[in-house]
């Protein structure tokens, strides 16, 4: 299911709407202290926010992880001993441990086999009912997109801190999307004019 977010052209361009993230805050449990887990980093303004909702945080981030560990790899490509290293070492949470799990633009940065393991256990490791907010760039596959950070300004709004440009490694639409999240009860894309789509997928 898609919806169509309009953004105003005049507006900061480094502060965007985000009805993705409104929906994934309206769906976290009102009760009880909430494990959140943040796939971006460490961020004030997000430890800040979702403390005052009564989540714990736990951030990482993946994508600065993944390209370390990448780099270590003795001059080969990554085979699926390593994705499955890799995944085991950073995202070894115990099964449905978080309530949602913040994953930004991390996924589409990942090669494949990495990719399709760490949606795999990101659906693991949410408990049930718990919600997933990933986004994916709309441009084609080897285009350079900016690589930013996700801040939380209030419940509908995000801060952009651009990190680096560098090339998307995959094209994905929302039929590769609903494959690639097979596993979670429903997914739900918000379509920007800042060509992201914003996906939440609910376990």
């Amino acid at each position: 299911m898609s919806a169509f977010v309009q953004q105003d052209p005049h507006q900061d361009p480094l502060r965007r709407p985000s009805r993705g993230l409104r929906h994934f805050l309206a769906a976290l449990p009102e009760n009880g202290s909430l494990q959140v887990l943040d796939l971006g980093g460490l961020s004030e303004s997000n430890v800040s926010f979702l403390s005052a909702l009564g989540c714990k945080i736990h951030a990482l981030d993946l994508l600065a992880l993944f390209d370390a560990f990448r780099s270590s790899l003795p001059g080969r490509g990554l085979g699926p001993g390593d994705a499955e290293a890799f995944i085991e070492e950073y995202l070894g949470f115990p099964p449905a441990n978080f309530e949602a799990i913040l994953v930004w633009d991390v996924l589409e940065y990942l090669d494949e086999e990495v990719l399709e393991l760490a949606v795999s256990r990101l659906g693991q490791i949410l408990r049930p009912s718990g919600s997933l907010l990933t986004f994916f760039h709309n441009q084609s596959r080897g285009e350079l997109v900016t690589l930013n950070q996700y801040q939380i300004e209030n419940d509908e709004t995000l801060r952009l801190r651009p990190l680096r440009r560098r090339p998307l490694p995959h094209t994905f639409n929302n039929r590769s999307l609903e494959r690639l999240f097979a596993g979670f009860s429903s997914v739900k894309f918000f379509l920007t004019r800042d060509s992201i789509r914003e996906v939440i997928a609910i376990r």
